[in-house]
């Protein structure tokens, strides 16, 4: 069966603002700043099970991304306190519902240069977003408190978590990045990419809906491994997140680790089924450092850091792709539903990746 190199168009992990999308409420104790992370899991795709060989490709995947909930680091839905004065502290429960749509624009090129056995090349890609959320505190009565006594805190509340509705369009932080590729014999091959993300992305930090991340850079290496055999294709990328702090506001986002993988096999000539996946696992905690801003600044910055708000998620859902013409261009679609998340949303995405040599 014929293996044409569409498949390989990108072989970094790509960025976007979209499939973690975790938006936190005022004084609501979510992982990194505002629950987000600079690595899109589940980003990767038919890069991760196909041949690669020299050459420039572009790929445009688009992506839709969709939470109602949000969870806490028990795993139920996130909650935030208020103090109450003499009263036992009140604490509502925080529901959202967030959208969150990309065009991903990337190219990549592989050159015939060798170093240290490696053929090197580069890419670089830059997200255009669009992200809208909408929260809605719910308040919770302690033990103790009866629920026929209105709590007085609740609408102030309900402001602090109305007030971080939005819905902004925009450019996201672009990533560019050296890579090189091994081929290991047996129908294997070996993929490391050091990735730099830059702040270039429209940001606010009175705002909690942005396209970009904040103020801060990530260095993100990524090594991929591929099998690539005539049943199933295999793949799989570790990628390690390492941050700066942010300027603007004294966080530090702590350090991610994802692995995803995809499992293929072509059904025919020109299509190819199967499954893909991943897991999330924040390695680091977050914190906040305030020193250098004035104490009202420092009240209205300040954000609630519990057990240093570790993130973690997994999904998993079916893939499909169909290659046109033995190789002209390739067009993937896939869902991904994400489960047993913590300090972060819940939800699924939907996503759709149009892939062509140049």
């Amino acid at each position: 069966m014929a293996r044409a190199r569409i498949c390989s168009v990108s072989v970094l992990p790509i960025q976007v603002s979209a499939l973690v999308l975790a938006l936190a409420s005022a004084g609501q104790a979510l992982a990194a700043e505002n629950g987000l992370q600079r690595y899109s899991p589940g980003v990767g795709g038919s890069d991760m099970t196909s041949p690669l060989v020299p050459g420039w490709y572009v790929q445009m995947p688009l992506v839709a991304y969709h939470a109602n909930k949000m969870k806490g680091g028990d795993g139920n839905k996130a909650t935030s306190a208020t103090p109450a004065g003499p009263l036992p502290d009140l604490r509502s429960e925080i529901d959202i519902k967030t959208d969150t749509y990309a065009l991903l624009p990337r190219l990549t090129y592989l050159d015939s240069t060798r170093f240290l056995g490696a053929n090197v090349g580069l890419t670089v890609m830059l997200p255009l977003v669009k992200r809208k959320a909408t929260f809605v505190a719910t308040p919770l009565y302690p033990a103790g408190l009866d629920p026929s006594i209105p709590p007085l805190v609740t609408p102030g509340v309900q402001a602090k978590v109305a007030g971080q509705n939005g819905s902004e369009m925009g450019i996201g932080d672009i990533e560019v990045s050296p890579l090189m590729h091994w081929e290991i014999g047996d129908n294997q091959a070996v993929t490391f990419a050091p990735t730099l993300v830059l702040p270039t992305g429209d940001y606010n930090v009175a705002k909690r809906v942005n396209t970009g991340y904040g103020n801060f850079f990530t260095f993100r290496p990524s090594v991929q491994y591929a099998y690539i055999g005539d049943g199933w294709d295999i793949g799989a990328r570790g990628v390690l997140s390492f941050n700066t702090r942010n300027q603007d506001n004294g966080y530090f986002s702590g350090h991610m680790f994802n692995l995803d993988y995809q499992l293929m096999a072509f059904v025919s000539e020109d299509v190819r089924v199967g499954v893909q996946g991943y897991f999330v696992r924040q390695v680091t905690k977050d914190s906040q450092d305030l020193t250098g801003f004035t104490g009202t600044q420092q009240t209205a910055l300040s954000k609630e850091i519990i057990n240093g708000n570790k993130a973690s998620a997994n999904a998993i859902g079916p893939a499909v792709g169909w290659l046109s013409n033995g190789g002209e261009f390739l067009l993937e679609g896939k869902f991904l539903k994400e489960f047993s998340a913590r300090n972060r949303t819940e939800g699924q995405a939907f996503w759709l990746t149009l892939s062509k040599p140049l």
